[in-house]
């Protein structure tokens, strides 16, 4: 083959590896899937709002376990695994001893703020009952006990200034924190119900969603984890969870994926073209085109999108499936038993092959009018790779192959199988029609469109999902999540007032059960002046005097000194309301769920349980002005929906692009209408199958859907030009 100019492929393969170089370098490859959903709709826009700025987003939680029930042992081994993890420098918080630390500010602020702290209905369903005789003499037995145990040790202050322990109401709000639903409190730690299993959270210093960070937490998990087997043996077992783990099994499964999507595409191909071809070897240079398409199409790409999402990438593999058809073509009517030219080859197919190429781009690029930001990469990518390999063909192939000596003249393996197993005729027309017929009647698509399916994470990471899952319970996937912002504290605290205002309305009306916000501890100016009304008017002088009468009763009789409590009796005629403006102590935020964001932009956190009347929608208007909400159980619903509408609508429009356009192509109705029954069979008989089999249509499937019709067309119109070029599939060039 001395017509093969050797120097020029080589030359042309070297600046299509430097275009897909340059495109790659310019670029970024983005796992994150709801950067390129629809952000035309609140849901989903706020979805992603949410996963991205929540404080708890970066948080890792760790479950450390021994095997067996040794809770001392447990907690050795958890206390441990927090050591060294402190020491590695890569956190910045580690399991609760942060808490354990702004613990006495918080009782000291929450024993100061008492007459700002409570509803007037807090005070009068919750307050007053602790205000009987009896209620006060009880408690009064119950501190009298304490002061004899060692547990009691330097409270005297909060028994004084507190005697009915209205300080544990206050606490008990911040019960919806917990990380866990059931849990067990044993030498600080928290421990799962059955004692077998530990909880540590941990807060990287850095994000961990970027992959270098990911991979050095990984290392150190890692060596924690064999350090852990060696002091306490091999039952002892530690499993991290966190979005670190999504993020590098992302990176790693996916760049894994398209890599082998791609070598089994090309070997597959090669495959099918040695038994197709008279030369096997003039064959493989079919791929050629598809590669230069792609490359080409990325540096593109890259000049007017700093971003590609890994999902459109991933598509690579299918470009080249899909171009490689310009490549075979070409080099069919080059590799014939008579001297061929390449100019000869280019002119006898370019009539077909523009038509299909037309009607593929046209079919990816009506994607762009989709809402969806992953469409449009889609359709732009994949039209600008289709469209750069038919050009390759016809403008740099007939240079590379200027002219070609014959061939022998063999039958090939391929050609005469597929006589023998597809017949034509009636018999073949008769089963195709009989076979579409019965799929039609399961041909309504199914969906699974839940987006964690979208996550490429290995066995390990699922593992410790399902371990998480069993041992402590999903609650972020159990409340509805509520984040707010603003430039300052102060009006980070004003808004939580007014989110605090409609949560009280909402959980006294039954649409929710519980909630937490920081205005519940940390009221700001307006819900601070409220609360202090209704602390003065709950106190008046006969309340006050019935409620000493009933303390000095009581503790006379069981001993303790006539001022003991003078501290609380002061703070229950306190007429002058706390400082409005004191600030929230820095220790304390990250528990109130408040974390500063890139410049100054401060966000609050909250979050509360539906209750039986609960609504979605209605929630949504109702909290929509003051923040972003996720409730992923709405969020999935109405993500479904859309998805499933959206690609509907988009099939029958790209249904409808490419019958105008084969209608253009042809002239001619009947044409076009016959056209279309290969896709109109394929899309019926696919979608029955997948029906038949239990499978439903993911994301991934419901985007090969929509571009099947542009992709699938181009063979009928290879059928249909062929007779029309040829007259008869006899002809050899047929």
């Amino acid at each position: 083959m001395k017509s093969i100019r050797w120097g020029l492929l080589l030359c042309t393969l070297l600046c299509v590896g430097a275009l897909a170089a340059i495109g790659l370098f310019r670029m970024q490859v983005d796992t994150d899937i709801m950067e390129y959903l629809p952000h035309g709709d609140p849901i989903i826009s706020d979805a992603g709002y949410f996963l991205k700025h929540h404080p708890a987003q970066n948080q890792i939680i760790v479950d450390v376990s021994l095997g067996r029930t040794d809770p001392n042992a447990l907690v050795s081994c958890g206390r441990f695994v927090a050591r060294r993890l402190e020491q590695s420098g890569l956190f910045k918080q580690v399991g609760m001893g942060a808490f354990k630390e702004a613990f006495p500010i918080l009782l000291g602020h929450v024993l100061d703020s008492l007459p700002v702290l409570f509803t007037e209905k807090q005070l009068r369903e919750e307050v007053a009952p602790m205000l009987a005789p009896d209620r006060v003499r009880e408690r009064l037995i119950q501190i009298r006990k304490s002061l004899l145990s060692l547990e009691s040790t330097g409270q005297s202050e909060l028994i004084s200034r507190d005697p009915l322990e209205m300080r544990n109401l206050v606490l008990k709000r911040l019960s919806l924190l917990a990380p866990v639903k059931e849990m067990v409190l044993h030498d600080g730690q928290i421990l799962s119900p059955d004692k077998r299993h530990l909880l540590l959270a941990a807060t990287p210093a850095a994000a961990g969603t970027d992959t270098g960070v990911a991979r050095r937490l990984t290392r150190l998990f890692n060596t924690v984890s064999r350090e852990l087997h060696e002091r306490y043996g091999t039952e002892a077992k530690l499993t991290p969870m966190g979005a670190y783990r999504a993020a590098l099994d992302n990176e790693k499964i996916v760049r894994q994926d398209v890599q082998r999507a791609i070598l089994l595409t090309m070997v597959g191909i090669a495959l099918l073209l040695i038994f197709a071809f008279p030369r096997p070897l003039i064959g493989l240079f079919a791929f050629v085109p598809a590669l230069a398409g792609t490359a080409t199409a990325l540096f593109v790409f890259s000049l007017y999108h700093h971003a590609i999402s890994i999902m459109v990438l991933g598509f690579g593999g299918a470009v080249i499936s899909i171009t490689v058809d310009h490549g075979i073509a070409y080099l069919l009517f080059l590799d014939r038993p008579e001297h061929t030219s390449g100019k000869a080859a280019s002119r006898e197919i370019r009539g077909v092959g523009l038509f299909a190429t037309l009607t593929t781009m046209g079919a990816f690029g009506a994607l762009c009018l989709s809402d969806f930001p992953m469409l449009n990469q889609l359709g732009q990518f994949t039209a600008l790779g289709i469209g750069f390999s038919f050009l390759f063909v016809h403008a740099v192939f007939p240079r590379i192959f200027p002219d070609m000596p014959p061939g022998r003249n063999r039958g090939v393996v391929l050609r005469r199988l597929i006589d023998r197993v597809f017949p034509s005729g009636k018999i073949g027309a008769y089963g195709a029609l009989f076979f579409g017929v019965f799929m039609l009647f399961f041909a309504w698509p199914e969906t699974d469109v839940n987006l964690s399916t979208m996550n490429t994470v290995s066995e390990e990471t699922n593992a410790a999902e399902q371990l998480m899952g069993r041992v402590w319970g999903n609650t972020i996937f159990g409340k509805v999540h509520f984040l707010t912002h603003s430039k300052s504290l102060k009006g980070l605290r004003e808004k939580g007032d007014r989110v605090l205002d409609m949560m009280t309305v909402d959980m006294n009306s039954g649409v929710l059960s519980s909630g937490f916000a920081a205005s519940m501890i940390f009221p700001g100016e307006s819900q601070q002046r409220e609360n202090f009304i209704a602390w003065r008017d709950f106190w008046t002088a006969e309340r006050r005097a019935a409620l000493k009468a009933a303390l000095q009763t009581a503790s006379t009789e069981l001993g303790f000194s006539p001022g003991a409590f003078t501290p609380f009796y002061e703070a229950i005629a306190e007429t002058v309301r706390p400082a409005a403006d004191r600030p929230i102590p820095e220790s304390l935020r990250s528990l109130m769920g408040i974390s500063r964001g890139e410049g100054p932009v401060w966000y609050e956190a909250a979050s509360f349980i539906p209750g039986k009347a609960y609504a979605p929608e209605q929630i949504y208007q109702r909290y929509g002005a003051l923040g972003r909400l996720f409730d992923p159980a709405f969020f999935s619903q109405k993500f479904g929906a859309l998805l499933f509408s959206t690609f509907m609508k988009m099939l029958i429009m790209i249904g409808i692009s490419v019958g105008i356009l084969l209608f253009f192509f042809f002239l001619d109705w009947r044409l076009t209408i016959l056209s279309l029954l290969p896709v109109l069979f394929a899309l019926v008989s696919t979608l029955g199958t997948l029906n038949l089999a239990g499978h439903p249509l993911d994301i991934p499937g419901l985007m090969l859907s929509i571009v099947v019709q542009g992709m699938g067309v181009d063979y009928a119109l290879y059928i249909t030009r062929s007779y029309q070029r040829y007259g008869s599939d006899q002809d050899p060039g047929f």
